[in-house]
């Protein structure tokens, strides 16, 4: 486990605790984190819900990584669905927003085309300021979450305008969402940052 920056914030008070399971994480997203206001502990993969608990979290972060997405589902998703259980704020990003999907029910699958590069263009569609923008992202991954296998209680808030593919869900309440492109990234430069924003705002 990792501590970043400390807990104090610039403004001299306490910065709400991120707790990051890391499924082979990008430093730069926990750069973003904190660059939002966040204190983050990192754990491992194979973290159970017992050890994140025990670090008194005030939210949760699924991290990306590599891999088929049902494979690390087999460990991932029971301690996601508890975590889920505590009404605690959550944000996904790549194989954490697959392994949300999962936990919430929907299926994943291999594409046939993974996508890959820092041009790919996404437009939000859930309601708000940011409803039909589109933001310029980076992509990196070779399975998607079928976006008519999401359940009842799930929206679809981002869609790939490559090919229609799912690229962002929220649990309906909005205490969890995931994206399946990289913010941290920036490619747009900034048109993203606004996802650890809201993450941390909501802690």
């Amino acid at each position: 486990m990792s501590l970043l920056l400390p807990s104090r914030s610039r403004e001299g008070g306490e910065r709400p605790h991120v707790v990051a399971i890391d499924y082979g994480s990008k430093r730069n997203i926990f750069r973003n984190l904190v660059q939002a206001g966040a204190k983050v502990s990192v754990l491992p993969a194979t973290a159970t819900y017992e050890q994140v608990m025990a670090l008194r979290p005030d939210g949760i972060f699924l991290s990306n990584g590599p891999g088929d997405p049902a494979a690390t589902g087999e460990y991932a998703v029971p301690v996601i669905r508890q975590l889920l259980d505590t009404k605690l704020p959550l944000f996904g990003i790549c194989l954490g927003h697959q392994l949300l999907g999962l936990t919430v029910g929907a299926t994943t699958t291999k594409m046939f085309q993974g996508h890959r590069g820092a041009n790919h263009p996404v437009q939000c569609l859930s309601d708000g300021p940011r409803s039909g923008r589109v933001e310029i992202t980076s992509m990196n991954h070779g399975f998607s979450v079928e976006r008519d296998s999401l359940p009842a209680g799930v929206t679809e808030t981002h869609v790939s305008l490559f090919d229609g593919s799912n690229a962002g869900l929220e649990i309906d309440g909005g205490r969890a969402f995931s994206v399946q492109y990289h913010p941290e990234a920036s490619p747009g430069p900034q048109d993203s940052f606004y996802l650890f924003e809201r993450f941390v705002g909501m802690l």
